[in-house]
């Protein structure tokens, strides 16, 4: 609980303008038409970050520390139902890691378990696909043959392919290893192993990505010896008469972010990290509508293709810029995202929205359309 309390702080930090909601960038709540006065939103960071803070400096257990417990997780919470983006899997993973606070110690701490084997158990199965060598999976692989010298181009498509099954494969193993109490050191130290490479391809000498992300995998490479480490005790068996919570949790721990996959849980929860899985939105306007749009969305607007006069508005980017943090990866907010954009827009604004989004059943295959009326956005959409 230390651990978690205190990589929320840092993360926080590091994302700031998401929290704070002094950002141009639309606050999307995760239920339709609620809304709170932003001093609401802000008394609940400070009451998580007060929690926080508290206990990450705690040196044993005291009277109020499940009062604040609860506080915290209420607060959690209540920030994402505020702002739907602020569901990052990193605050996810803090809210449940609170959650099995509450359990017996020893069913706790079996639950925090499977909670990190799932992460990396879907996390991979999130990225299996016949071909492997696209998204994240290839540009770190390639970054990481870059580093050992390797030219990615020299290689033949197979062998990189090769490597990237290889990749999901590995992450997959670590977590079915993390399962079983016989083989949880070793699944241990092969997730370090893991998490290190994470690091060093995706750190400043690597891809250099957001300071996030580099926190995110120093978050395990702590959480893991803490938590995996110690003798070896088998998890306590779900039985019948055993308390109905502790099954529900089990369940939910592995059932939640599993039916991420067929699209019922969120990507983020589900764990689908580094996932070409997700859903994505491309928004496209008339050059001349470029004007009309927000000020801090105009540097966000790429050039138009030569003889034509359409032009990408990457909210990706924008995103990134006004808030720290990435756009989160789910159709609702994408769309509501996107409409929020052109209300700006006259009515008779020229636009398209280029969607692909995975199947029901088989994620891996893809199905691609394009929506380019407003009535047609608020109709045409599961």
């Amino acid at each position: 609980m230390r651990i978690l309390a205190g990589f929320e702080i840092l993360l926080i930090a590091v994302t700031w303008p998401l929290w704070w909601g002094n950002s141009s960038f639309p606050a999307i709540p995760l239920m339709h038409d609620f809304s709170l006065p932003i001093v609401a939103d802000r008394i609940f960071l400070c009451i998580l970050l007060t929690v926080c803070i508290f206990v990450a400096g705690a040196t044993g257990d005291r009277p109020t520390d499940k009062v604040m417990r609860i506080a915290a997780l209420a607060a959690a919470l209540m920030l994402c139902v505020c702002n739907q983006h602020r569901i990052q899997a990193w605050h996810w993973l803090f809210i449940c890691g609170v959650a099995t606070s509450f359990f017996k110690p020893q069913e706790g701490l079996q639950l925090f378990r499977g909670l990190l084997a799932s992460i990396y158990v879907c996390s991979a199965f999130s990225r299996m696909a016949p071909l492997a060598h696209v998204g994240m999976s290839a540009a770190i692989v390639d970054q990481l043959l870059w580093m050992f010298g390797i030219q990615p181009e020299l290689l033949a498509g197979r062998v990189s392919e090769i490597l990237c099954h290889g990749f999901n494969l590995g992450e997959l193993g670590v977590g079915l290893l993390l399962l079983w109490p016989k083989s949880r050191h070793s699944g241990m130290l092969l997730a370090m192993l893991l998490h290190g490479t994470l690091l060093l391809a995706l750190g400043p000498l690597g891809l250099r990505h957001h300071t996030a992300v580099f926190i995110w995998n120093l978050c395990f490479l702590c959480l893991l010896p803490v938590v995996f480490s110690g003798r070896i005790i088998a998890a306590p068996p779900l039985q019948t008469g055993q308390h109905w919570s502790y099954r529900v949790a089990s369940c939910f721990v592995w059932l939640f972010p599993l039916s991420g996959l067929f699209g019922i849980a969120d990507n983020w929860p589900a764990w689908q990290l580094y996932s070409t899985r997700p859903e994505t939105w491309v928004l496209r306007v008339r050059e001349s509508s470029t004007r009309d749009l927000d000020q801090s969305l105009q540097p966000h607007i790429s050039g138009p293709a030569p003889l034509g006069d359409w032009v990408v508005v990457r909210l990706d980017r924008w995103s990134l810029a006004e808030t720290e943090s990435p756009l989160y990866p789910q159709a609702r907010f994408q769309r509501e995202l996107i409409c929020r954009v052109l209300a700006k827009l006259p009515d008779n604004a020229e636009f398209s929205v280029d969607i692909s989004e995975p199947q029901r059943w088989f994620w891996w295959k893809r199905i691609h359309r394009t929506l380019n009326t407003r009535a047609q956005m608020d109709v045409d959409f599961p």
